[in-house]
């Protein structure tokens, strides 16, 4: 079973909301992880999206607190944490799509056109796909070494990104 990150893979219909409402998954995550300033912000500004509402309920009551022992260990910024998370989901996902043999027609012709052009460079149409997973492994090394950390910090990242796209709304 393919992972499935923000964008492509299987998440599909309800789970878009996630995307409309994305500001308020970072604030929360933020709050999760002892920062609760973006979420202060953001409900100075919007109104609490209705998925969300039993979450904020929870953290007005006391009943959801931020994880402390888990924010001390933190290598990248809480606030930051699902900004970097989602931008390398979609970025991934778009690859997955690209790589898939069940990609629509709009996708289709663009793997069509790697296969034409692999055959005019006398490649293999699969080492035009290994080439996409080359790129998915080098834009989290790349992200590991930009912000100082490791691969598997950004891989845990990602992991709970995926979490939460599976669990949504309860994130």
């Amino acid at each position: 079973m393919r992972a499935e990150n923000y964008i492509g893979g299987t998440m599909q219909d309800r789970k878009w909301r996630m995307n409309e409402v994305w500001q308020w998954v970072v604030a929360i995550d933020a709050f999760d992880f002892n920062d609760p300033e973006p979420l202060a912000e953001i409900r100075k500004s919007e109104p609490i999206p209705h998925e969300l509402e039993p979450i904020v309920a929870a953290i007005d009551a006391g009943e959801r607190k931020s994880n402390k022992k888990a924010a001390a260990k933190l290598k990248i910024p809480a606030r930051e944490r699902m900004k970097i998370a989602g931008t390398l989901s979609i970025v991934i996902g778009l690859i997955n799509i690209l790589k898939s043999e069940e990609i629509g027609d709009e996708w289709g012709e663009y793997r069509r056109a790697i296969e034409i052009g692999a055959d005019r460079r006398l490649l293999e149409p699969v080492d035009e796909l290994r080439a996409l997973e080359r790129e998915a492994r080098e834009l989290i090394q790349g992200t590991a070494d930009d912000l100082g950390v490791s691969v598997e910090t950004i891989e845990n990242l990602l992991r709970d990104m995926r979490r939460k796209i599976a669990d949504w709304p309860n994130i």
